[in-house]
């Protein structure tokens, strides 16, 4: 999550360039800023989401004075049903927890302001189960019951007792018990589906109740403990009674769109000073991203005690690089065939190898604080048993006949069998459910040559896209059809999106990132050859992440091949914005490590030309390969030297 003077920008920008600038002139945006406060103390001390008070009514005060209309969310639900119309710029203000210092100070601030809020209530903490680690006083039932009948508050659930964290993984990893199924240690077993939809109706059914009893108002909304939901929580909060649910994204709100509803996270008690100097956001908005695609296969060790010790030292590597973003291997592939037998993650489909992904992605994200990207073969995958995976392969024409592909990943399921978009969809699910992810990145797998598919349930769909009447099906005359490349095009497109979608039911926030080959950038025919599309991939992925590996391409030379790779992707919109430059740090036709210092060369060169985002596969964490002080400089985005001219 951004930092609070990010987040605060991103929609200042949008109204001014500095806030020397009278917002109240500039152009309009769309959307409610609704913040989201927690203790507001005289003096913040080793709180990370406090405000001090001085620094909450600078805030208010600046919002007045520069053309803000502060809003209820009443007027908010008017607004989604056409009843009202809200005015260009308005703020509505949100307090979660319900600590004394919102009934000491910010409810007179508000009465004398004539501001209206919502304060969350977690109300098993106001019935005396707090959690340890929370040390403020809070407000008693009796202090709730007057502010939730004035004018100025409007009190929801902040649930009954989900405000918490439950194990969630065999190591004792600990997430918010409102989207993730507890694991039984002693048992050695997770939380089942209908028993975690139980558990999350139960509480919140009773949270509703016991504050219409305790407020006398009656309770619609509520507010998600640490801005966590997925598809299921906000069913059974529906089936509740609490239709209205605020979240933590970092976004604004369109009144006549939300159902979840956008907060922003006040964090690090910001002023106004602190705005301008904590911005590491690119002028246009869009963050810059500096990311490592790295192999789970190095962490994993027989030995989970040596695992850990793998685990602290592959940490500390991405800490000292300051990355925004890990490409997490969530599969195992220790042969380097590409053919996935094994994942690291409870599922369905494949053996485990060992329960390990959620781990390492719960410890990057707490310990390093990036992105994690599950990054997850789009087709590349063995059934267990040779019997589950008889007919389901991708085939390919030659010799004048279909047969088994002889592609790199020979053992690609066909994205034209049922079964394949069945067992894709438990696999992904599985993986929802046991791993908090930032994102999915699809392995290059996602292809089909000119030869490929004649799988059987393909040559079932020739009919509807070619025009020719035919008997038997002429492969030689079919392969050569443009109309049948755009229809594997969309295929593959087709099944990616939905896996993503399947994903976003358990983690909402999900983003995607689709691996495509560098030829399909340069020449839009090349697209036939692969059934990929650079510009249709654009409109459908949060990031597209191009193979940018001149020696696999045979650059004669590479910095020239890379600045006309990002010349070309220039040409398209958004293409900057959306496109991530992943180079080789390994020379797999050598089978031996990029030189450092030329893989620094390439960065610049990339960077230089343009280039927003880039990544480097592979890492080696043991032997600091890529040397991570040569390579910093370029990676990480503490110190980034946006300015430099390395041309």
């Amino acid at each position: 999550m951004m930092k609070i003077a990010n987040k605060i920008l991103v929609f200042l920008l949008i109204i001014t360039a500095t806030l020397c600038v009278d917002v109240s002139s500039a152009s309009a945006y769309e959307g409610t800023v609704i913040l989201c406060y927690h203790d507001m103390p005289e003096e913040v001390r080793l709180d990370n989401y406090g405000v001090d008070q001085k620094s909450f009514i600078d805030a208010i005060e600046y919002f007045k004075s520069h053309g803000y209309t502060f809003i209820s969310l009443d007027d908010l639900v008017k607004a989604k049903i056409g009843e009202i119309t809200l005015p260009e710029k308005t703020i509505l203000l949100t307090f979660d927890d319900a600590y004394k210092s919102f009934y000491d100070f910010v409810y007179p601030i508000l009465a004398e302001y004539k501001i209206a809020s919502v304060l969350a209530v977690p109300s098993s903490w106001i019935e005396g189960k707090k959690p340890e680690l929370v040390e403020h006083e809070l407000m008693t039932w009796v202090q709730i019951r007057e502010v939730a009948n004035s004018p100025y508050v409007e009190v929801v659930s902040h649930t009954h007792d989900l405000h918490c964290g439950v194990i969630y993984n065999p190591q004792g990893n600990k997430l918010s018990a409102a989207v993730n199924r507890w694991f039984n240690k002693e048992k050695g077993t997770y939380e089942g589906r209908n028993e975690y939809i139980k558990r999350i109706y139960d509480d919140l059914k009773a949270s509703k109740a016991l504050l219409e009893e305790k407020t006398g108002q009656a309770v619609r909304a509520l507010a998600w403990p640490y801005g966590h939901y997925n598809e299921e929580s906000a069913k059974q909060a529906r089936k509740a009674g609490l239709e209205i649910q605020f979240t933590l994204n970092d976004k604004l709100t369109v009144a006549n769109r939300f159902d979840q509803i956008n907060r922003f996270l006040i964090y690090k008690n910001p002023t106004t000073l602190d705005l301008l100097k904590d911005l590491k956001l690119a002028p246009d908005g869009y963050p810059k991203k500096r990311i490592i695609q790295a192999d789970l296969d190095m962490i994993y060790d027989p030995d989970p005690a040596q695992t850990e010790r793998n685990l602290g030292e592959f940490l500390d590597r991405i800490k000292a690089l300051s990355v925004t973003t890990v490409y997490l291997q969530a599969f195992a592939d220790d042969d380097g065939t590409g053919n996935i037998r094994e994942v690291y993650f409870p599922n369905r489909v494949l053996p485990v190898k060992q329960d390990l992904f959620s781990r390492v992605a719960h410890q990057l994200k707490s310990r390093t604080e990036v992105e994690v990207y599950a990054w997850m073969p789009m087709l590349s995958i063995e059934l267990p048993g040779e019997a589950s995976n008889d007919g389901l392969y991708v085939r390919e024409y030659s010799d004048g006949k279909s047969k088994a592909t002889t592609s790199w990943y020979n053992k690609r399921l066909s994205p034209f069998s049922p079964k394949t978009k069945e067992v894709l969809t438990q696999l992904y699910e599985d993986l929802a459910v046991h791993a908090n992810i930032d994102g999915i990145v699809f392995q290059d797998d996602g292809y089909l040559s000119e030869e490929e598919d004649f799988h059987p349930d393909a040559v079932e769909e020739y009919r509807a896209v070619i025009d020719d009447e035919f008997s038997a099906p002429d492969f030689a005359v079919i392969r050569k059809k443009k109309v049948w490349a755009e229809s594997k095009i969309e295929k593959l497109n087709d099944l990616s999106v939905g896996l993503i979608e399947t994903v976003a039911r358990y983690r909402p926030e999900v983003k995607s990132a689709r691996t495509l080959y560098a030829p399909v950038v340069f020449d839009p025919s090349a697209s036939e050859q692969f059934a990929q599309s650079y510009a249709r991939s654009l409109e459908l992925y949060d990031h597209v992440v191009i193979m940018a590996y001149p020696l696999m391409e045979e650059a004669r030379n590479p910095r020239k091949w890379l600045a006309e790779l990002v010349a070309v992707v220039k040409t398209h919109p958004d293409g900057i914005e959306k496109t991530v430059f992943k180079i080789q740090a390994f020379d797999w036709k050598k089978e031996k490590w990029i030189k450092s210092k030329v893989l620094d060369r390439w960065l610049k060169t990339l960077v230089s030309s343009g280039a927003r985002h880039v990544a480097y596969y592979p890492d080696d964490y043991v032997l600091d390969n890529p040397d991570a002080g040569i390579i910093r400089e370029m990676m990480s985005v503490e110190d980034f030297p946006f300015e430099r001219d390395w041309k």
